[in-house]
């Protein structure tokens, strides 16, 4: 479960969106938070920007400990601030990083941007984005869980499952099928609709049989089956349940049941409006839990 959170402040408000997501999964798990401010090598020899930036937190930690959690502040110098959030997280050390999705070349980027490619993909630890303007969290209620119908898919859950059984939300467990042309030959070409069918059943068959044994679980569990294209499909379906994360694993392997890739991660973090909790592949973060996640997918 998440105990400790992370969170990378760089004293913008496009920033600060981050803090009421923080401050919402803090309250539900009971987990501490430590606000990280990393300033360039630069910085005045003076010291006053270290000491600014020490306020600035020390203010922020303050209005955050009223709710009765831990909250403490460090400010690290680097000139290479996503290589340093990693290490921050691995110091402390962090199970989640917190963080707003803007960066240096701003919020289209996304995970494409620097500070949060860098941190997304060496964080040995879970990392939960909000992208400016999105959706506010206060309470967690439902988790959407994008799968693909593999193990390496499925490891989203390593999150999902026990984050649900903390806070008591609803996991919503969702598999796009994408229409059998447009995934393997020319759109213009005329497939037989019966192929698309019999993936939709496969599809219905799995999330439901995997959303069972979560209910059996004690957790809140329905699943959802869409067709379309994957990161359009899970971008609508998370305002369709009313979703307030949505987990998902970023480097499913390739093959004909690909389905989430880093391309997709990165288009879900820049269009849905809710955040996003990126569970990356290779990581061994969450081992208890995945692994008690992939049992239950793959009903041992």
């Amino acid at each position: 479960m998440f105990t400790r959170l992370l969170v990378p402040l760089d004293g913008s408000a496009q920033a600060a969106v981050a803090l009421p997501l923080a401050r919402a999964v803090a309250r539900q798990t009971g987990a501490a938070q430590r606000l990280l401010r990393v300033l360039p090598t630069h910085a005045d020899p003076e010291n006053c920007q270290h000491d600014e930036a020490r306020a600035n937190l020390a203010r922020i930690a303050v209005e955050l400990a009223a709710d009765g959690r831990e909250v403490d502040t460090a400010v690290r110098t680097s000139d290479h601030p996503g290589a340093e959030i990693v290490r921050e997280a691995q110091r402390w050390p962090a199970d989640l990083i917190v963080m707003a999705t803007h960066g240096r070349k701003g919020v289209a980027r996304a995970l494409v941007g620097s500070v949060t490619q860098r941190v997304v993909s060496d964080s040995p630890v879970p990392v939960l984005l909000l992208r400016p303007g999105g959706h506010r969290v206060a309470h967690l209620t439902t988790l959407l869980v994008p799968l693909d119908g593999t193990p390496e898919g499925a490891r989203a859950l390593g999150a999902a499952l026990p984050l649900a059984q903390e806070t008591g939300a609803r996991i919503v467990l969702l598999q796009v099928v994408e229409p059998f042309i447009q995934r393997y030959f020319d759109e213009s070409l005329t497939a037989d609709p019966l192929w698309d069918e019999e993936a939709l059943t496969s599809a219905r068959g799995y999330v439901e049989t995997l959303a069972g044994r979560l209910r059996q679980a004690g957790v809140s569990a329905q699943g959802l089956v869409r067709q379309g294209r994957i990161s359009g499909v899970i971008a609508d379906a998370a305002g369709e349940v009313g979703a307030d994360v949505i987990v998902m694993s970023t480097h499913a392997r390739t093959g004909p049941a690909r389905t989430l890739l880093g391309s997709v991660a990165d288009e879900v973090v820049r269009t849905a409006h809710q955040p996003v909790l990126l569970i990356r592949q290779g990581t061994d973060a969450l081992n208890p839990h995945a692994a008690s996640a992939s049992a239950v997918a793959l009903g041992s």
